[in-house]
């Protein structure tokens, strides 16, 4: 058992900038802390295809937003990222935009609000379509449709850790993926505020992105999670948020803690950028404990 004192998992004591949401009129933090660039939102958000004329651009662009959804990965279809987890942009090339047939090179990448690093890294691949000149200047949505499904299911498999060698940019080996277990993770207990949801889908997106797949059918691990509020002085409760995985056959395989003391109330109402405060300063000992049972 490994315990955790994360102090930027909610507040810090030193005074630069105001607090997000859900934290008004409470203490100041540091502008190192989380807190202050972390999404507000779960979802990727899908971007026009820069290069594509409108409407193309677009339309491509919803349709690898529905692809998404119906894998069950949350994303919308907008002009620019005001607050979504991770962007998805897809960037066009072409030779002869007036050949008859329309040759295309899409290179679509996926980040995380807060860059490509060690723990967010950028995912790429690329896609090469072939369009008749009429849709490349006025658009299709059957032809969009086809295209943007293509793509969805790729960037699904990409999410999920599975790297699609047919997409990927020419000449580039396909990304080392960890070799994980497939995870259910559960509703959060005793989670006050929208936290009992918020949380397990803040964390789920933090495992995937990172290669873990998900299955809530018949997992390797289960992960659960319980939130344990207690008071502390007159105004301040500490809060204990502790993870568990279990095995297939239910053994317990280890767990996940954090703690802190935070203002009373602070986490009844929306987690907001909370959730992923929290899933950010927990995933990297997620996936150690993950890694620790093999992949089947």
């Amino acid at each position: 058992m490994k315990r955790f004192l994360v102090v930027a998992f909610l507040l810090a004591l030193s005074a630069c900038g105001a607090v997000p949401q859900p934290f008004r009129d409470t203490s100041k933090v540091t502008t190192g802390n989380l807190l202050l660039d972390v999404p507000t939102a779960v979802g990727i958000a899908v971007l026009p295809v820069h290069g594509l004329p409108a409407p193309l651009d677009m339309q491509i662009s919803r349709a690898v937003a529905e692809r998404l959804q119906a894998a069950e990965i949350p994303a919308e279809a907008v002009s620019e990222n005001r607050g979504l987890g991770f962007t998805l942009q897809g960037e066009a090339t072409t030779q002869d935009p007036n050949a008859a047939e329309v040759a295309v090179v899409v290179t679509w990448t996926l980040r995380s609000r807060r860059g490509g690093n060690a723990s967010d890294p950028t995912r790429t691949f690329r896609q090469v379509i072939s369009v008749p000149r009429t849709v490349w200047q006025g658009g299709d949505e059957m032809q969009a449709l086809r295209l943007g499904s293509e793509a969805g299911v790729a960037i699904s498999d990409l999410i999920n850790g599975i790297a699609p060698p047919a997409l990927m940019a020419a000449g580039a080996p396909a990304p080392a993926m960890p070799a994980f277990p497939s995870v259910s993770v559960k509703p959060v207990e005793g989670a006050p505020g929208d936290g009992r949801e918020a949380l397990r889908l803040a964390v789920l997106q933090a495992l995937t992105i990172n290669g873990v797949k998900r299955d809530d059918v018949n997992p390797d691990i289960t992960l659960t999670c319980q939130i344990i509020v207690t008071p502390f002085e007159a105004n301040l409760q500490k809060v204990e948020i502790a993870w568990r995985a279990t095995t297939r056959d239910g053994k317990d395989l280890g767990n996940v803690k954090l703690d802190n003391t935070i203002p009373v109330g602070a986490l009844d109402g929306t987690w907001g950028p909370t959730a992923f405060a929290i899933a950010d300063a927990a995933v990297n000992d997620l996936l150690t404990l993950l890694a620790s049972k093999p992949a089947p």
